[in-house]
């Protein structure tokens, strides 16, 4: 498993001179042009955190947010901890850590439980696990999970990332 730093990711992307030798170049290679640009902006915010690829896919694309943009999630990890995550990268440039030492519904604030995640288009959500009204979509939304075991839902509310359970 190989972990990228996020200040290798920017070097990469910014042309200050990465070697396009190694796998972290490959991997920096293939996120969309727009990420590197919103890390840049916050690299002292995100210094904590490495990106990771432990996972296939490891970045999304959808518009997470419902505002016609699209939004890129890509996994992480918290550098003290090792604690796995998200990092969303809104299309306007914003930044929202997922996990990875902070905390999100049943998820807890480690992600290293999921082994599988897609993203779940804009539409009508059936009942989860955990009962209640399922949430109204107000764009994609990210479907996490641990096969055979557990899923949820990870949506934007209008105001904040929530977590829904969808199965145990």
């Amino acid at each position: 498993m190989r972990w990228l730093p996020l200040a290798i990711l920017v070097i990469c992307h910014t042309g200050y001179g990465a070697e396009p030798v190694d796998l972290d170049f490959v991997i920096a290679s293939s996120l969309p042009r727009a990420v590197p640009v919103a890390l840049l902006a916050e690299r002292e915010r995100l210094a904590p955190y490495l990106l990771s690829a432990h996972l296939n896919p490891y970045y999304l694309q959808g518009d997470f947010d419902g505002d016609g943009s699209t939004d890129t999630a890509i996994l992480l990890k918290e550098r003290a901890s090792g604690k796995a995550g998200i990092l969303i990268v809104g299309g306007v440039g914003s930044i929202t850590v997922l996990g990875a030492g902070n905390a999100l519904g049943n998820g807890g604030d480690d992600f290293r439980w999921m082994d599988a995640w897609y993203v779940y288009p804009r539409g009508e959500v059936q009942r989860g696990a955990a009962g209640g009204n399922p949430p109204a979509l107000l764009g994609d939304a990210l479907m996490l999970h641990k096969t055979e075991a557990a899923s949820a839902l990870v949506h934007w509310n209008g105001s904040e990332y929530a977590w829904y359970q969808q199965g145990d």
